[in-house]
């Protein structure tokens, strides 16, 4: 399956007493079996660094993760000032954290649906794509 991966579901995967873990692991399972391929925002390895950080997570398995994650096959989606306007409309037209934004444009652009634990992107981003749990 070919999916937008928000930060909620890398870092959960990652956190045993998070809500949604086990099913978090197993998505990741698959992104990095080869059997899912997802597509990202480039604040999505930020994210899910400082979020594993923060949590005291060893800076050399964070960046081995995140690479993991965003190697090849799959892909960080980058975008320049025209669709940084349209993920600023968005934001503020469904009221969005800017993150949010990012993850649901990125969604929106490949025709994809978006992997989220965010029950408030979930919400508030279901207008602009298919939500899906992970």
């Amino acid at each position: 399956m070919r999916l937008v991966l928000d930060a909620s579901v890398a870092v959960a995967a990652e956190r045993i007493h998070e809500t949604g873990h086990a099913a978090a692991r197993e998505r990741i399972v698959r992104v990095l079996s080869g059997l899912d391929e997802i597509v990202v925002p480039p604040i999505f390895q930020a994210e899910v660094s400082g979020a594993l950080a923060r949590r005291g997570h060893d800076s050399a398995k964070i960046r081995a993760y995140v690479e993991a994650l965003t190697a090849a096959p799959n892909q960080v989606r980058t975008f320049g000032p025209r669709a940084s306007r349209f993920v600023a409309d968005a934001a503020v037209r469904h009221k969005l954290r800017g993150a949010d934004a990012c993850y649901a444009w990125v969604a929106l652009r490949e025709g994809l649906p978006l992997c989220t634990l965010d029950r408030e992107l979930a919400d508030r981003g279901g207008s602009l794509c298919t939500i899906i749990g992970p």
